[in-house]
């Protein structure tokens, strides 16, 4: 008669102690509990735009730099932008639980001494009520859905203060 092999047996294990084998199927307890992500975390697998056909990597904490009046590049979110750094693009890249409430990623806006137009001079997550008023400030929809929109405004392409970012207007 052939015997299976214990773990004990195979590595020369002889320490004397009695073994139990239990040859029973485990089937323990299982976690019926879906995993649930925190919604007051800021979104970080969604991707990041930077300009036309650049996305940045917002996992691994890139962000966008404007370093022109249309010209931009991914950097280390914590690296010097020699322009106007876009950490986000989109309200859920922001933290939704703070002692201010809810963030939106919005612009602060300056008029641009040449053109006369407001122009971005910073992007962040910002509280809902420093994101007000238009044209002092634009909350960027970077998911096209409008879902942080005020009710009487839409998602658009910029033509101005962040040209190719989709924000409210």
């Amino acid at each position: 008669m052939l015997a299976a092999a214990s773990c004990a047996d195979i590595l020369g294990i002889d320490d004397g102690k009695p073994r139990d084998y239990d040859a029973s199927v485990d089937t323990g307890v299982v976690d019926a509990a879906p995993d649930v992500k925190d919604a007051s975390a800021p979104d970080s697998l969604s991707p990041l735009s930077c300009g036309v056909g650049t996305t940045c990597n917002f996992a691994i904490g890139e962000a966008c730099c404007r370093t022109g009046s249309s010209s931009y590049k991914c950097v280390d979110a914590s690296a010097a932008c020699t322009g106007t750094l876009i950490p986000c693009d989109r309200t859920s890249q922001c933290p939704q639980n703070t002692e201010a409430g809810a963030t939106l990623c919005c612009t602060t806006d300056v008029v641009d001494p040449d053109s006369g137009t407001y122009i971005a001079s910073t992007v962040g997550c910002l509280p809902a009520a420093q994101c007000a008023p238009t044209p002092q400030h634009y909350i960027l929809c970077g998911d096209d859905s409008g879902a942080y929109c005020p009710p009487e405004a839409g998602c658009g392409e910029s033509a101005t203060a962040l040209p190719t970012f989709l924000i409210c207007k």
